[in-house]
Formats: C-alpha cells, sequence, structure tokens
C-alpha cells in the first residue's frame, strides 16, 4: 500500500485532486487570519471584568469619580472587540497561492501581531489600573491605548489593500 502526505482520509485523497494543495493551504491562512482576531476579540472582552471589578471596588469604596472613565473604558473595549471580530479579511481570493507575495502576506500577518502585542500592552496597564494610586491619570493612559489600538485595526484594511 502507497502512503500518502496528510493527517486524516481527506487529505490523503486530496492529494489525487489538482489543485487540493492550493486551496487547503489558502484555508488554512484564512482560518490562522480569524483565528488571530477571534483571539484578541475575546482578550478584550475577558477585559471588562476587570474594568467591572475595578468599578465595583470604586462604588464600594465611596470613590464615584472616575465611574464614568472606567464605564468609558468598558464599553470602548467591547467596541474594539467587534472591531476586530468583523474586521476585513480580503475577498474570496486573498489568501490564494497565486494572489498574494508570501512577503506580503508576511506583512499582514506582522501587523496582526502587532495588533496582539498592543492589546497585551493594554491587558498590562489595566491590571496595572487595579492597584492605581493616580486613577485618573492610569484611565487616560487606558483610553490612549484603547484608541491607538482602535486606530491599528482601522488600518489594517490599509495594509490589506497595499498587499494586493
Amino acid at each position: 500500500m502507497v502512503d500518502y502526505p496528510g493527517n486524516n482520509i481527506f487529505e490523503k485523497l486530496g492529494a489525487f485532486i489538482p489543485g487540493y494543495k492550493g486551496y487547503t493551504e489558502k484555508e488554512g491562512r484564512r482560518d490562522t487570519d480569524k483565528l488571530l482576531r477571534l483571539e484578541i476579540a475575546r482578550q478584550l472582552d475577558g477585559m471588562k471584568s476587570g474594568v467591572d471589578e475595578i468599578i465595583r471596588q470604586q462604588t464600594e469604596g465611596k470613590k464615584i469619580d472616575f465611574i464614568p472613565e472606567l464605564d468609558r473604558i468598558k464599553r470602548k473595549l467591547g467596541l474594539i472587540a467587534d472591531q476586530i471580530r468583523y474586521a476585513s479579511h480580503g475577498e474570496d481570493g486573498f489568501f490564494d497561492v497565486v494572489q498574494i507575495d508570501v512577503s506580503d502576506l508576511e506583512l499582514l500577518y506582522q501587523y496582526d501581531l502587532d495588533i496582539h502585542e498592543e492589546t497585551e500592552n493594554l491587558a498590562k496597564t489595566l491590571k496595572n489600573l487595579n492597584d492605581s494610586e493616580n486613577l485618573k491619570k492610569d484611565c487616560t493612559s487606558v483610553i490612549a491605548i484603547l484608541t491607538s489600538l482602535s486606530k491599528m485595526i482601522e488600518n489594517r484594511d490599509k495594509v490589506i489593500l497595499e498587499v494586493r
């Protein structure tokens, strides 16, 4: 019996179909792009519960001066999570092997990685917000990071257009 590459029967059968490998590579790139965006959105959604905890602590301590800023942060987290979750991923042919050069694809992946790193930076800043002595200044820093992250996601569409 001849051994064919692949992990499952469909991949083995796909070895007989012309163009199948290119199709699976394209789908793999599309899936990777989508999974990364969904992971970033999940992280952003998770950060809202941390902000809720800070709001609860502030309310219990009768420190309500910064509740509006904290609420604004929470709303922006939700908006940016949706922004990345539903970000453009290119048209049907965008991830085709013939359509996009590997170096261009790496540019897009690096941009997505930069978005992920900015999300990690945001998570650290939010974590420090809980122990903050200067909540007003730190809320302003968080809002600045959120604004930067939102712009990065908006500019992602420009990166997609550049690599086409």
